[in-house]
């Protein structure tokens, strides 16, 4: 607003002012610079949720709102000093960029002149001369928050927490809850979306505890490469993920896809189980290698037949150099199996699938005299017919992401109608390998049936005979 205002009525302005406002002015103090939607309101709010798109100014935000809370209530009501919050993703997370980053908290003690000790060990923590204190942690524990006796806390990428609701609900929020003179605990939370629980149980509130603040990467750009603006529009502009991380919106559901986004969040696991039964690499060879990845998605399962998908592992690459680093995953995985597809146009993959499992012997990835593990599946059906019990599984639960695979988990999301000119080589390759397990799962039962039919005819008969 200021900067539009005419040279002389700006001149007259700044004329006008303290000189203790015009030096805070000088050294962009956050009631100068800040935009009006990086500011919550003065409202009896508890959570204010900031989604916005990355490059926003979330951690600015965040670090100007914790100083400014720290200086307002430096003691509670009872006289003691306040303790305050900083979570985020990690621990390293908080301290790099919550706490020591371009944008975090340190600048902003250093730039208001604010006295104040950091220690770094055994965990970050800053302590002001009255007392107060501010605790950083990260949340790869579900306990974290645990214990204190907090007046306020910030929350940074709680989207992507591994126990984002348990945390929030058995550890953060009650430990909000020392009393403070005419104000209440809150929390602030900076993150960029995603379709999580408790993202979603916070946007259904309308008692007014929760404040929404929304924005996009775009909303900043007088302070952001305009080289790289130009890029990410590029690249990202009228994409999902596009529509996610630089513009900050929630993607719930995808009309006409197989897959939920919603599933895929909710059944994420983060370690492997112990007792798996197949390891198997499916792979979506690419035909040309320009503008056209070779799928190679590594997913096994368990005895209970839940399929965990371990790893992405796809690559811009075609003829012996993808078939080198698709042998190169299995023997990183140690997978049982290596499933390709075997249409008309990718039947010669399998030679070369051949020459580059006899040339990782030589390389001492496999045993020599061994055969390649690879079966071709059949591609005659149709892309989505064969991706439906695949969709089905990750509907019901049975099909988890093992931490996070973006590329991946957006073409599960967002590819509705298989044949057009992009084609979804990661999907495809997730495709293969999952019915290579569910086939074989089939064909498990029935031969357990069998022998349980055969069983219970021989105990008839001896049943009979003993008669």
């Amino acid at each position: 607003m200021y900067a539009e205002l005419p040279e002389n009525t700006r001149r007259q302005y700044v004329a006008s002012q303290p000189d203790y406002i015009v030096a805070e002015m000088l050294r962009g103090e956050w009631w100068w610079t800040a935009r009006p939607e990086q500011l919550p309101p003065d409202t009896p709010w508890f959570v204010c949720l900031a989604l916005a798109g990355r490059g926003w100014g979330k951690s600015r935000a965040g670090s100007e709102w914790i100083v400014n809370r720290i200086i307002k209530h430096p003691y509670d009501s009872s006289g003691v000093p306040t303790e305050w919050l900083v979570i985020g993703e990690t621990l390293s997370d908080a301290r790099a960029i919550c706490v020591e980053g371009p944008a975090g908290i340190l600048r902003v003690l250093e730039r208001r002149k604010i006295k104040h000790k950091y220690v770094k060990s055994p965990r970050p923590q800053i302590r002001f001369p009255n007392g107060s204190k501010i605790h950083t942690e990260g949340a790869d524990d579900p306990d974290v928050g645990r214990g204190y006796n907090a007046s306020g806390a910030w929350l940074d990428e709680i989207a992507k927490w591994r126990y984002s609701k348990q945390s929030w609900d058995e550890g953060i929020m009650p430990s909000l809850r020392a009393d403070l003179v005419g104000d209440q605990p809150r929390a602030f939370v900076t993150t960029t979306p995603k379709p999580i629980k408790l993202l979603q149980e916070w946007l259904k509130r309308s008692d007014g505890t929760v404040h929404i603040m929304r924005g996009s990467t775009f909303d900043n750009r007088a302070n952001l490469s305009g080289a790289v603006l130009v890029e990410l529009k590029n690249r990202y502009e009228g994409t999902l993920i596009g529509r996610q991380e630089l513009y900050g919106e929630i993607i719930e559901a995808f009309e006409g896809a197989l897959f939920s986004r919603l599933d895929l969040e909710n059944y994420r696991v983060h370690e492997v189980p112990d007792e798996l039964v197949t390891i198997i690499v499916g792979v979506d060879p690419s035909l040309t290698g320009e503008d056209d990845e070779m799928g190679v998605v590594v997913v096994a399962n368990t005895g209970d037949r839940q399929m965990y998908v371990l790893a992405d592992k796809s690559i811009m690459a075609v003829g012996r150099a993808a078939a080198l680093h698709a042998w190169r995953v299995v023997a990183e995985y140690g997978a049982d199996l290596l499933v390709y597809e075997a249409n008309l146009g990718k039947r010669w993959m399998a030679q070369v699938f051949e020459d580059a499992y006899k040339e990782s012997i030589d390389n001492g990835l496999f045993l020599r005299g061994t055969r390649p593990p690879m079966k071709a599946i059949d591609a005659k059906i149709g892309k989505r017919t064969r991706g439906e019990p695949v969709a089905m599984r990750s509907e019901q639960g049975r099909l988890h992401f093992v931490g996070r695979h973006p590329e991946l988990e957006d073409q599960c999301a967002t590819f509705t109608a298989w044949g057009t000119a992009e084609s979804p080589d990661r999907l495809d390759a997730l495709v293969h390998a999952c019915r290579w397990i569910m086939l074989h799962e089939r064909k498990a039962a029935s031969i357990a049936s069998a022998v349980d039919f055969s069983t219970t005819l021989q105990q008839l008969f001896a049943e009979q005979a003993r008669w």
